[in-house]
């Protein structure tokens, strides 16, 4: 089965950041699907920094986005909502 990639944007030194990888690897942890983290760092890249500065952590799964992504179970119930739209 193909893993499905997850994108986790981040910031150096965010403290937020690392609670979402946390939680983004717990919720996957409990999941049958397999899928793959993706860490893009938004100073990277300034059009990412200008769209994304005030979202983070923010997860993007099959296009859809989740700002704030902190929480095992908001992460969780997010990934569930993009799989019943495919």
């Amino acid at each position: 089965m193909e893993m499905l990639p997850i994108t986790l944007y981040i910031r150096p030194e965010c403290e937020l950041c690392e609670e979402a990888r946390d939680a983004l690897r717990a919720a996957l942890a409990d999941s049958p699907l397999p899928r793959s983290i993706q860490e893009v760092d938004i100073e990277q890249d300034p059009i990412l920094h200008r769209r994304l500065l005030t979202e983070i952590p923010a997860i993007e799964y099959r296009g859809a986005l989740l700002a704030h992504a902190t929480s095992r179970l908001r992460i969780q119930s997010f990934l569930a909502d993009v799989e019943r739209r495919v």
